[in-house]
């Protein structure tokens, strides 16, 4: 037997109407109080009330659906990915605020890329807003979804689509502080070595590190170049510590390292923009704390915020990250100081 409204109401003993605007999300508009959303939610539990979400859509409420949309494949999500702990935190959120995730994933173009827009409409106004993750995004899309007026919130920093709403690390002041780090045990010939990728968060962490170290002896190397040939000569250019932009690097540079016949950290400090992979060679490494899952957790809150209007479709937050030290970062030894 199909439950309806007026079972809830009965249930609750509140009216129906009023059982209608906590279905439709408008219950604050409406005047009820927060207890009695909650009775009436607790009715709804309890007698299995399943909301029609076409039919609140059309009387112009919500659907109570939260969007993630991702521009390239992320599942299955280990623990050692890059996007597993933000999905974590994602789907905490949206649980605590009672709301249903719904992943748009199939809509590929001919080349295989992903695409929000099908057929000249976006599939993403099955939901009241959605998440935006991926590493590559498309700007004309996105562009297009604040044109249009569409809550969404991207997870990381996104400048190229100055309305856009993001939730992002903040790598400046993380970076900065690992350099401060280096510099405080006699360090001032850092090293960085970059991935082979142009990738949103590598382009963040690559600004950071040259913010941050201005004042420094710096030298870059690509993926590309990183061999025991390019580290030797590192170390004898005065080069004393190395930061990876990543654990993949990370781990590169301890092989290199081993077969050189050199050590972290008597030979280089080191440190990872990232966490580093749980079993590798560079699991001791000190490296930046990256809050993932509040990151997920944030955008889910940022995006009911949009949607309550109680800030603008371009809202900005930081999250703040914290350098996690486990030994790599070592005091200059004295025959390592350039006059």
């Amino acid at each position: 037997m199909r439950v309806r409204q007026r079972d809830i109401a009965k249930a609750a003993g509140v009216s129906q109407a009023s059982v209608s605007l906590v279905v439709s999300g408008r219950a604050s508009e409406g005047g009820i109080s927060t207890t009695t959303q909650a009775r009436i939610r607790a009715a709804m539990e309890e007698l299995g009330y399943v909301p029609d979400a076409a039919a609140r859509t059309l009387r112009g409420g919500r659907s109570g659906l939260v969007g993630v949309f991702t521009y390239e494949p992320i599942f299955p999500a280990r623990p050692d990915e890059y996007f597993h702990e933000f999905l974590v935190g994602i789907e905490m959120a949206a649980a605590d605020q009672g709301q249903d995730l719904v992943l748009f994933s199939s809509a590929q173009g001919a080349d295989g890329r992903r695409s929000i827009f099908t057929g000249g409409a976006s599939r993403l106004q099955r939901a009241d807003g959605s998440i935006i993750l991926g590493m590559y995004r498309d700007d004309d899309e996105l562009a297009r979804l604040t044109t249009e007026g569409y809550p969404f919130v991207s997870v990381g920093r996104y400048d190229p689509v100055p309305d856009a709403a993001w939730v992002e690390v903040d790598y400046d002041g993380a970076v900065t502080s690992i350099v401060a780090d280096l510099r405080q045990v006699g360090h001032h010939g850092i090293g960085y070595i970059q991935g082979g990728n142009t990738r949103l968060p590598s382009l963040s962490r690559r600004k950071a590190f040259e913010n941050s170290t201005r004042s420094d002896v710096t030298a870059v190397l690509a993926e590309s170049e990183l061999d025991e040939a390019a580290l030797l000569e590192w170390k004898e250019a005065g080069i004393t510590a190395i930061i990876a932009e990543n654990p993949d690097l990370a781990e590169k540079v301890e092989q290199i390292i081993a077969r050189a016949g050199l050590r972290i950290p008597d030979d280089f400090s080191a440190a990872c923009l990232d966490t580093p992979h749980r079993s590798g060679r560079s699991a001791s490494w000190s490296h930046l704390a990256i809050p993932k899952r509040e990151v997920g957790m944030r955008s889910v809150s940022l995006l009911a915020a949009i949607l309550d209007d109680k800030v603008p479709l371009g809202h900005h937050e930081i999250v703040h990250c914290s350098p996690h030290h486990l030994g790599t970062i070592a005091p200059l030894r004295p025959d390592r100081v350039h006059p």
